[in-house]
């Protein structure tokens, strides 16, 4: 995502204002360290004039202007924890530099301690100190803060002050708008951005967000369609396994796959801080061979309240799968329910982080062909995901997944550890290349009670591929995937080949 230096990082111009208008008569009355000190930073050589005012402050500890250049000279060599000691000495002091109050506030914001930059701002704006910035600075505070609304209106408040600032304050009201969601309100703010000073780079910042904001406002109707038709090559369908002790009489592993699948996603632009998702699909897998055991049918509905906090956000994701396998008609199979809190964070716009751990029930309707083959169980499910765009249209994700199952049967009480990896990048024009891969470990609580011992699996897969959006809704995706179950009991044990090609339209 673009991004806009939007914090008044530094206020050279203010500082230069105050270096040249220091009274004459004052500025002879300072000690020779300290008028070379000002001469130094004036030059911008800021290391050397570090080293000049530090002994212009040991020899006038009192003295409110050296606190300042000082403070200043460290806050132009990003060294803000010392810029910080010093500026505070400065509105400390006697006198009092009101520059150094409003360059308090923006050293404070640098280094997040959001409590001195409220302290120091509300005696800006009660003592009437640079209003208009002092407002714009309590408007990017508020916005750390998740106070959009409050934070809009200071920055209204600031370009009210001052019009020379109406551009910046247009851009953080707009981006306050985007982030509580009321995109057609940040189109209005960047459009009024971009009118008052259409020349100037802000203004080309301000169209590029705007041509963003119009993708999205496209993008995320509250009803969204998705058909998806994939045809599949599996070469072992039904797990048989690489011991041939186990494998005797098994045929008819390989076979042609075709996997339809609809979904309905529900994703309304709700005002302030409420946030809701629901999706519904259908999907069904017909096999060229065997289909008569292994045909399918599942549909799924989930639901996603949540509510944005303002650097992050809480979500209560409920889920309910309920699928039919032929035998040799179409039956219940399973149905698993799941629900739990769901928290995500992002960090400066190109990195998500997700945190779920919630509780799981399945069910499976056939009957056991033994009690404790019975694997009707309830348990926990929790994962950690880690999301980076680094790049346009590049992202990398991390996930480390955790799953906890007691089941009715003895046999399949088990939990599983485990940590996939996903990466996508273009290769050309329209073209993505993707590639995953996982490892899991799933271990089961008792001895097996055919082949007295615990059961150990490690579960290897691997997949990469193509996508193509040939047309603005379309893409047609071409994949390998592998899998490999190392089991210590052998009939467990197999190998697995899907080769897939397919294409989803999206409307």
């Amino acid at each position: 995502m673009i991004k806009i230096a939007t914090r008044i990082s530094s206020f050279s111009l203010i500082s230069l204002f105050f270096i040249l208008l220091f009274p004459l008569n004052i500025y002879c009355q300072q000690s020779e360290s300290l008028n070379k000190g000002i001469d130094e930073y004036r030059d911008e050589s800021y290391e050397e004039a570090i080293v000049t005012l530090n002994r212009a402050r040991a020899d006038e500890p009192g003295s409110s202007a050296a606190a300042f250049f000082l403070g200043m000279a460290y806050k132009q060599t990003m060294d803000y924890e010392k810029a910080l000691t010093n500026l505070l000495d400065a509105v400390n002091l006697t006198p009092r530099i009101k520059e150094a109050l409003i360059e308090v506030v923006d050293v404070a914001m640098q280094l997040d301690k959001l409590d001195v930059a409220n302290h120091w701002v509300d005696i800006a704006e009660k003592e009437n100190i640079f209003p208009a910035k002092a407002a714009f600075l309590k408007g990017l505070i508020l916005t750390e803060e998740g106070k959009i609304k409050e934070a809009n209106d200071a920055f209204a408040r600031a370009k009210a002050i001052d019009p020379k600032i109406t551009q910046a304050a247009d851009m953080r009201i707009a981006m306050g708008f985007m982030k509580e969601r009321d995109l057609r309100q940040a189109k209005k703010s960047f459009e009024a951005a971009i009118l008052s000073d259409p020349q100037s780079d802000m203004a080309g910042f301000a169209r590029q967000y705007l041509a963003a904001v119009e993708q999205r406002i496209a993008l995320e109707k509250p009803l969204r369609f998705t058909i998806g038709v994939f045809g599949q090559y599996d070469d072992n369908m039904v797990l048989k396994p690489d011991d041939q002790a186990f494998a005797t009489g098994m045929t008819n592993e390989g076979s042609g796959v075709l996997n339809t699948s609809f979904r309905i996603n529900y994703a309304p632009l709700l005002k302030g801080r409420w946030l809701f998702n629901a999706q519904y699909a259908l999907g069904s897998s017909t096999h060229d061979k065997n289909r008569f055991t292994h045909d399918s049918i599942s549909n799924s509905i989930s639901i996603t309240p949540g509510y944005n906090f303002g650097k992050y956000a809480l979500y209560l994701a409920t889920s309910y799968n309920h699928a039919f396998v032929r035998n040799p008609d179409f039956k219940e199979y399973s149905g698993t329910f799941s629900t739990g809190p769901l928290a995500r964070m992002s960090f400066k716009d190109t990195q998500l982080l997700e945190i779920f751990t919630g509780y799981t029930n399945s069910e499976y309707f056939r009957p056991a062909l033994a009690p404790e083959e019975d694997r009707d169980g309830q348990g926990y499910k929790s994962y950690i995901s880690y999301l980076w765009l680094f790049k346009k249209d590049y992202f990398l994700n991390l996930r480390f997944m955790s799953d906890i199952m007691d089941t009715d049967g003895r046999n399949w009480d088990n939990s599983i550890l485990g940590l996939s990896v996903n990466y996508a990048m273009p290769v050309y024009k329209d073209i993505k290349l993707q590639l995953s891969g996982q490892i899991s470990d799933q271990e089961f609580k008792n001895l097996h009670t055919v082949f007295d011992i615990k059961r150990e699996d490690r579960i290897y897969s691997m997949s990469g591929g193509f996508s193509w959006n040939w047309e603005k809704d379309a893409t047609i995706v071409i994949q390998y995937s592998r899998m490999r179950t190392d089991s210590n009991i052998g009939i467990y044990d197999y190998k697995r080949n899907i080769y897939t090609l397919g294409m989803e339209y999206r409307f």
